[in-house]
């Protein structure tokens, strides 16, 4: 895990990605499509150049959205906070961790899914699942209504102690 520190700065960071990304698509996309096939290739360069880093940017700005909600909603400032920003915890890591001196007070996992459908609804609960086992106040961060009605269902079946926070 990686040591959040100034949330600003981790903001910052995850802004400068958006924009390479941005210019990246621009960039790739700013070509006529004249056939099939130089459209096949067109669009095999776009996911093969973004795929991996849109799908991590967006999880990074979702843990600070969360990590906000959290200050907003009493967790004080003299909390430690660690990440796993691009999603490369282990099996005993959450997403977001707060700690003070050691002890953990937060455990958070966050799914930038829209719509718990087929291998993401099976994803949901393993991910609910390792987090029911995780010490301190456990939430997951959403940013759809389905995925929250969903989680929130999952959780109640399973009578696991978690919070779904759309954020």
């Amino acid at each position: 895990m990686e040591r959040i520190g100034d949330s600003a700065t981790a903001e910052a960071k995850v802004l400068h990605d958006m924009q390479e990304l941005i210019e990246t698509l621009m960039r790739l996309s700013s070509q006529a499509v004249e056939d099939v096939r130089s459209g096949d290739l067109q669009l095999r360069e776009i996911r093969s150049s973004i795929y991996e880093n849109l799908n991590q940017i967006q999880h990074e700005f979702l843990l600070l959205q969360g990590l906000a909600w959290l200050s907003k909603n009493g967790f004080e400032s003299e909390i430690d906070w660690d990440w796993n920003p691009r999603q490369t915890g282990g099996g005993n890591e959450p997403d977001l961790r707060g700690s003070v001196n050691g002890k953990i007070l937060v455990s958070a996992e966050a799914s930038t899914s829209e719509k718990p459908q087929g291998i993401l609804d099976t994803r949901m609960r393993k991910t609910l699942e390792k987090l029911s086992r995780m010490d301190g106040q456990r939430f997951y961060f959403v940013s759809s209504d389905e995925m929250m009605k969903r989680a929130e269902t999952k959780i109640l079946k399973a009578n696991w102690s978690i919070k779904v926070v759309k954020v």
